[in-house]
Protein backbone atom coordinates (compact mmCIF):
# COMPACT_ATOMS: atom_id res chain seq x y z
CA UNK A 1 0.00 0.00 0.00
CA UNK A 2 1.64 3.63 -1.14
CA UNK A 3 0.74 6.15 1.25
CA UNK A 4 1.94 9.83 1.98
CA UNK A 5 2.12 12.07 5.58
CA UNK A 6 0.75 15.14 5.98
CA UNK A 7 1.45 16.08 9.61
CA UNK A 8 3.17 19.48 10.48
CA UNK A 9 4.41 18.50 13.60
CA UNK A 10 8.07 16.88 13.55
CA UNK A 11 8.25 14.65 16.35
CA UNK A 12 4.34 13.58 15.73
CA UNK A 13 5.97 12.88 11.92
CA UNK A 14 9.03 10.65 13.22
CA UNK A 15 6.63 8.46 15.35
CA UNK A 16 4.31 8.10 12.23
CA UNK A 17 6.89 6.94 9.90
CA UNK A 18 8.22 5.00 12.85
CA UNK A 19 5.30 2.71 13.70
CA UNK A 20 4.56 2.00 10.15
CA UNK A 21 8.11 0.92 9.32
CA UNK A 22 8.00 -1.46 11.99
CA UNK A 23 4.89 -2.21 12.52
CA UNK A 24 2.89 -1.92 9.08
CA UNK A 25 5.36 -3.43 6.76
CA UNK A 26 3.36 -3.50 3.69
CA UNK A 27 2.71 0.09 3.87
CA UNK A 28 5.37 2.33 1.74
CA UNK A 29 5.53 6.07 3.06
CA UNK A 30 6.03 8.05 -0.75
CA UNK A 31 6.24 11.33 1.23
CA UNK A 32 5.63 13.94 4.23
CA UNK A 33 4.06 17.32 3.94
CA UNK A 34 3.42 19.83 6.72
CA UNK A 35 1.22 22.42 5.57
CA UNK A 36 -2.37 22.21 3.45
CA UNK A 37 -1.16 23.43 0.15
CA UNK A 38 2.32 21.16 0.22
CA UNK A 39 -0.06 18.42 1.18
CA UNK A 40 -2.00 18.96 -1.95
CA UNK A 41 1.10 18.95 -4.29
CA UNK A 42 2.43 16.03 -2.45
CA UNK A 43 -0.87 13.95 -3.36
CA UNK A 44 -1.07 15.44 -7.25
CA UNK A 45 2.35 14.34 -7.53
CA UNK A 46 2.52 10.67 -5.66
CA UNK A 47 -1.65 9.68 -6.12
CA UNK A 48 -1.23 7.52 -2.84
CA UNK A 49 -3.64 5.06 -1.85
CA UNK A 50 -3.78 5.97 1.55
CA UNK A 51 -3.00 9.11 3.03
CA UNK A 52 -2.37 10.02 6.99
CA UNK A 53 -3.56 12.88 7.78
CA UNK A 54 -3.41 15.08 10.15
CA UNK A 55 -6.92 17.59 11.08
CA UNK A 56 -4.99 20.55 12.03
CA UNK A 57 -2.21 21.91 9.81
CA UNK A 58 -0.46 24.71 11.64
CA UNK A 59 -3.47 26.19 12.17
CA UNK A 60 -5.41 25.47 8.98
CA UNK A 61 -7.67 22.50 8.46
CA UNK A 62 -6.66 19.16 7.19
CA UNK A 63 -9.86 18.93 5.49
CA UNK A 64 -9.24 21.49 2.88
CA UNK A 65 -6.97 18.68 1.30
CA UNK A 66 -9.80 16.60 0.60
CA UNK A 67 -12.16 19.43 0.11
CA UNK A 68 -9.30 20.07 -2.97
CA UNK A 69 -9.56 16.86 -4.69
CA UNK A 70 -12.60 15.63 -6.55
CA UNK A 71 -11.69 12.49 -7.10
CA UNK A 72 -12.51 10.68 -3.64
CA UNK A 73 -11.14 6.93 -4.94
CA UNK A 74 -8.40 6.55 -1.76
CA UNK A 75 -8.58 5.71 1.71
CA UNK A 76 -7.69 8.19 4.17
CA UNK A 77 -7.08 7.69 7.87
CA UNK A 78 -7.00 11.09 10.41
CA UNK A 79 -4.86 11.45 12.90
CA UNK A 80 -5.57 14.32 15.99
CA UNK A 81 -4.28 15.47 19.47
CA UNK A 82 -7.48 16.13 20.74
CA UNK A 83 -11.31 15.22 20.96
CA UNK A 84 -13.06 17.69 19.00
CA UNK A 85 -16.40 17.74 17.06
CA UNK A 86 -14.87 17.20 13.52
CA UNK A 87 -13.94 13.36 15.02
CA UNK A 88 -17.93 13.29 15.70
CA UNK A 89 -18.14 14.10 11.94
CA UNK A 90 -15.49 11.41 11.43
CA UNK A 91 -17.43 8.70 12.81
CA UNK A 92 -21.19 9.35 11.02
CA UNK A 93 -18.91 8.88 7.91
CA UNK A 94 -17.37 5.41 9.40
CA UNK A 95 -13.74 6.95 8.85
CA UNK A 96 -10.87 5.53 11.13
CA UNK A 97 -8.99 8.39 13.21
CA UNK A 98 -5.85 7.85 15.61
CA UNK A 99 -5.40 9.71 18.23
CA UNK A 100 -2.24 11.05 19.66
CA UNK A 101 -0.05 9.74 21.25
CA UNK A 102 -1.07 6.93 18.41
CA UNK A 103 -1.27 3.37 20.17
CA UNK A 104 0.14 0.19 18.18
CA UNK A 105 -2.63 -1.85 17.65
CA UNK A 106 -5.34 0.93 16.62
CA UNK A 107 -2.68 2.08 14.03
CA UNK A 108 -2.32 -1.73 13.27
CA UNK A 109 -6.13 -2.07 12.78
CA UNK A 110 -6.54 1.15 10.75
CA UNK A 111 -4.39 -0.16 8.07
CA UNK A 112 -5.79 -3.59 7.45
CA UNK A 113 -8.85 -1.70 7.25
CA UNK A 114 -7.17 0.47 4.39
CA UNK A 115 -5.81 -2.35 2.37
CA UNK A 116 -9.02 -4.19 2.70
CA UNK A 117 -11.24 -1.53 1.78
CA UNK A 118 -10.94 -2.26 -2.17
CA UNK A 119 -14.46 -0.98 -3.34
CA UNK A 120 -13.79 2.59 -4.33
CA UNK A 121 -17.05 3.92 -4.28
CA UNK A 122 -17.42 3.17 -0.87
CA UNK A 123 -14.41 5.36 0.50
CA UNK A 124 -16.00 7.89 -2.07
CA UNK A 125 -19.33 7.69 -0.15
CA UNK A 126 -17.68 8.18 2.95
CA UNK A 127 -15.25 11.04 2.08
CA UNK A 128 -18.25 13.13 0.56
CA UNK A 129 -20.54 12.63 3.45
CA UNK A 130 -17.97 13.26 5.83
CA UNK A 131 -17.05 17.34 3.93
CA UNK A 132 -21.27 17.48 3.48
CA UNK A 133 -21.48 17.06 7.90
CA UNK A 134 -18.79 19.12 8.11
CA UNK A 135 -20.65 21.96 6.53
CA UNK A 136 -23.53 21.86 9.59
CA UNK A 137 -22.66 24.34 11.82
CA UNK A 138 -24.78 23.26 14.36
CA UNK A 139 -23.67 19.72 13.99
CA UNK A 140 -27.03 18.08 13.54
CA UNK A 141 -26.13 15.44 11.40
CA UNK A 142 -28.60 13.99 9.32
CA UNK A 143 -27.33 10.47 7.44
CA UNK A 144 -24.78 8.21 9.12
CA UNK A 145 -22.40 5.55 7.20
CA UNK A 146 -23.17 1.82 8.31
CA UNK A 147 -20.75 -0.86 7.47
CA UNK A 148 -21.97 -3.45 6.00
CA UNK A 149 -20.25 -6.55 4.53
CA UNK A 150 -18.06 -5.22 1.63
CA UNK A 151 -20.32 -2.29 1.17
CA UNK A 152 -21.39 1.39 3.06
CA UNK A 153 -24.80 1.86 3.75
CA UNK A 154 -25.47 5.60 3.80
CA UNK A 155 -28.63 5.93 6.28
CA UNK A 156 -30.80 8.56 6.78
CA UNK A 157 -30.95 9.23 10.72
CA UNK A 158 -34.80 9.80 10.44
CA UNK A 159 -35.25 6.20 9.12
CA UNK A 160 -33.84 4.13 12.77
CA UNK A 161 -36.38 3.07 14.64
CA UNK A 162 -34.06 1.96 17.77
CA UNK A 163 -31.14 0.14 17.82
CA UNK A 164 -30.25 -3.15 20.16
CA UNK A 165 -27.33 -4.46 21.52
CA UNK A 166 -26.02 -7.84 21.85
CA UNK A 167 -22.70 -8.05 23.35
CA UNK A 168 -19.93 -6.00 21.05
CA UNK A 169 -22.82 -5.55 17.87
CA UNK A 170 -25.82 -3.22 17.47
CA UNK A 171 -28.47 -3.88 15.28
CA UNK A 172 -30.09 -1.20 13.49
CA UNK A 173 -34.04 -1.71 12.77
CA UNK A 174 -35.48 1.00 10.37
CA UNK A 175 -38.83 2.26 9.32
CA UNK A 176 -38.35 0.07 6.11
CA UNK A 177 -38.34 -3.30 8.61
CA UNK A 178 -34.10 -3.88 7.72
CA UNK A 179 -31.75 -4.94 10.07
CA UNK A 180 -28.24 -4.20 10.17
CA UNK A 181 -26.15 -5.34 12.18
CA UNK A 182 -22.67 -3.55 12.95
CA UNK A 183 -19.74 -4.09 14.49
CA UNK A 184 -19.57 -1.62 17.43
CA UNK A 185 -20.92 -1.61 20.76
CA UNK A 186 -24.46 0.51 21.88
CA UNK A 187 -22.59 2.76 23.68
CA UNK A 188 -20.41 4.04 20.27
CA UNK A 189 -23.81 4.95 18.93
CA UNK A 190 -25.57 6.27 21.82
CA UNK A 191 -22.89 8.85 22.51
CA UNK A 192 -23.43 9.66 18.38
CA UNK A 193 -27.07 9.88 18.18
CA UNK A 194 -28.03 11.31 21.49
CA UNK A 195 -28.47 15.10 20.77
CA UNK A 196 -30.75 14.08 17.80
CA UNK A 197 -33.53 12.59 19.81
CA UNK A 198 -32.05 9.10 20.56
CA UNK A 199 -32.71 7.92 24.17
CA UNK A 200 -31.26 5.04 26.11
CA UNK A 201 -34.15 3.49 27.46
CA UNK A 202 -32.31 0.16 28.72
CA UNK A 203 -29.04 -1.07 28.75
CA UNK A 204 -29.98 -3.12 25.39
CA UNK A 205 -31.68 -0.50 23.69
CA UNK A 206 -31.43 2.92 22.06
CA UNK A 207 -34.69 4.53 20.85
CA UNK A 208 -35.30 7.00 18.49
CA UNK A 209 -38.12 9.39 20.58
CA UNK A 210 -40.18 10.29 17.34
CA UNK A 211 -41.26 6.98 16.71
CA UNK A 212 -42.66 6.59 20.12
CA UNK A 213 -46.15 6.13 20.90
CA UNK A 214 -46.10 5.84 24.31
CA UNK A 215 -45.74 4.37 27.59
CA UNK A 216 -48.21 0.71 27.76
CA UNK A 217 -47.04 -0.43 31.20
CA UNK A 218 -44.68 0.12 33.98
CA UNK A 219 -41.65 -1.02 31.91
CA UNK A 220 -42.80 -1.19 28.14
CA UNK A 221 -42.92 1.18 25.41
CA UNK A 222 -44.24 0.90 22.35
CA UNK A 223 -43.61 2.68 19.02
CA UNK A 224 -45.67 3.65 16.44
CA UNK A 225 -45.06 0.54 14.37
CA UNK A 226 -46.22 -1.59 17.10
CA UNK A 227 -43.05 -2.88 18.66
CA UNK A 228 -42.63 -2.92 22.02
CA UNK A 229 -39.52 -1.94 24.07
CA UNK A 230 -38.43 -2.73 27.56
CA UNK A 231 -37.88 -0.20 29.91
CA UNK A 232 -35.41 -0.49 33.11
CA UNK A 233 -36.58 0.48 36.09
CA UNK A 234 -33.78 2.97 36.55
CA UNK A 235 -34.58 5.02 33.16
CA UNK A 236 -38.33 5.13 33.48
CA UNK A 237 -38.46 8.28 35.39
CA UNK A 238 -35.89 9.38 32.47
CA UNK A 239 -37.91 8.83 29.66
CA UNK A 240 -41.25 9.66 30.92
CA UNK A 241 -39.70 13.29 31.38
CA UNK A 242 -38.23 12.76 28.05
CA UNK A 243 -42.02 12.27 26.44
CA UNK A 244 -43.37 14.89 28.17
CA UNK A 245 -41.18 17.70 27.00
CA UNK A 246 -41.75 16.29 23.50
CA UNK A 247 -45.01 16.95 24.36
CA UNK A 248 -45.05 20.80 25.41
Amino acid sequence: MRAIIIEDEYHSQVQLKSLITKYCTDVTILGVAETVNLGQELFYEKRPDTIFLDIELGGESGFKILESIKDHSFSVIFTSAHEKYSLRAIKFAALDFLLKPIQINELVLAVEKAKNNHIKFNQSKQLDLLLENLKSETYSYQTIAIPQSREIRLLKISQILYLESSNNYTTIHTTESEKLIVSKGIYYFDELLSSLGFIRVHQTYLVNKYFIKGIVSTNELELLNNTRIPISKQKLSYVKEVLIKQCL
